[in-house]
Formats: structure tokens, C-alpha cells, sequence
């Protein structure tokens, strides 16, 4: 027959066992949620237009705040400008790595030469350009248990843009006016991110 010392010991082993499975196994689950994402457009580099964001996570809702700057230059023209954006993120697994959809508003003001006429009658002046947008949005994001993530976004949407010169040729005029006729006609607007970012 076992002594008592043993029996107590053998009861423990069983009755411990288990629960100790279940702890090590929930300890095993649980990662560490990460409600915020700051994220940053790689291809700036390539194309002159860089894209900065932050998102917050409230549960499967999310808050996304935009800038943007771009520039570009060659020998035949030049531009640049800056905007901002406000959205909102529907992320269908509640969790930084999900599918989401989403809306965005935004304003972006810029600049830029534009050319009327050929040869020694070229004529060239500046343009501004100011647009407010509405757009909707579907992307996926995958973030990792390091924190780094990758985000992609493609949508579309209203447009209200606003073509002007300070020029006081007629024919710059009545090129400016042309230009700002044909987006009324046509007020999309085309939303889209690439991006690298961190979440924490």
C-alpha cells in the first residue's frame, strides 16, 4: 500500500498538472495588443510625394490622420505642395493585421508651371491648385509581432478642385479656365497608399 506522503503527492502531480497546461498555453496566446500605427510612404524617394500617418485603434475602429508633401522638378517644369487628411478605419479582425475599410477627407493646396504655345512663343506661368476631397477605401494591412507592418490602400471618390493663375495673359487666362471647366466636369478623386510602418 502507498504511504500517505506519496498519495498526497501523486493527487497534487494530477490536480496541478492540468491547470498548469491551460496557464502555460493562455500565456503562450496572449500577445500584446498594439492600438497605434505610424506609417510612411517608401516610393517618396522615387516620386517626390511623401505620405506620413497615424492610426488608433478603439477596439475595431480606427482613427487615421494624413500629411503629405510632395515636390518634383526637371529642366521643363516644377511643382509642389502640401495637404492633410482625416479618416476613418474599419478593421474587420479588430487587430493592426486585418482587412479594412474605411474614408478619408481631405485638402491639398500646391503649385506649378505650366506652358501654353511652342518655340519662341512659349509662354510660361504659375499655376495653383487647390482640391478638397472625399474618398472610400478598402486595404489590407500586415503587421508582424516585431511591429513592423506593410499597408496598402486603394479608393476613390468626390473631388472639388479649384485651377488659378496670377497671370495676367489672356491666353494663360483662358488656359486656366479650360483646365478648371474639364475637372468640374469630372470631379473624381483617386485615394491609394504603399506604405512601411511600426506599430506600437
Amino acid at each position: 500500500m502507498p504511504k500517505p506522503p506519496l498519495v498526497l503527492a501523486a493527487l497534487i502531480t494530477l490536480v496541478a498538472t492540468p491547470a498548469f497546461a491551460d496557464k502555460t498555453a493562455d500565456q503562450d496566446e496572449v500577445t500584446v495588443e498594439r492600438k497605434n500605427s505610424v506609417n510612411l510612404s517608401p516610393l517618396g524617394v522615387l516620386t517626390g510625394s511623401y505620405n506620413l500617418n497615424y492610426d488608433r485603434l478603439f477596439g475595431a475602429h480606427g482613427l487615421i490622420i494624413e500629411s503629405s508633401l510632395f515636390a518634383r522638378s526637371d529642366d521643363d517644369a516644377s511643382s509642389g505642395g502640401i495637404g492633410a487628411a482625416i479618416g476613418y478605419r474599419w478593421h474587420l479582425s479588430g487587430h493592426q493585421n486585418s482587412w479594412f475599410v474605411g474614408a478619408m477627407a481631405g485638402f491639398l493646396v500646391g503649385t506649378g508651371d505650366a506652358e501654353i504655345g511652342s518655340g519662341v512663343n512659349t509662354m510660361r506661368f504659375e499655376v495653383d491648385t487647390q482640391v478638397f476631397s472625399v474618398v472610400a477605401n478598402i486595404g489590407k494591412r500586415w503587421a508582424w509581432n516585431n511591429g513592423l507592418n506593410l499597408t496598402i490602400r486603394a479608393g476613390a471618390g468626390y473631388g472639388n478642385y479649384s485651377v488659378t493663375t496670377d497671370s495676367q495673359s489672356a491666353d494663360a487666362q483662358q488656359a486656366v479656365e479650360k483646365v478648371d471647366e474639364l475637372l468640374s466636369i469630372v470631379p473624381v478623386a483617386i485615394d491609394g497608399e504603399l506604405s512601411l510602418g511600426y506599430t506600437f
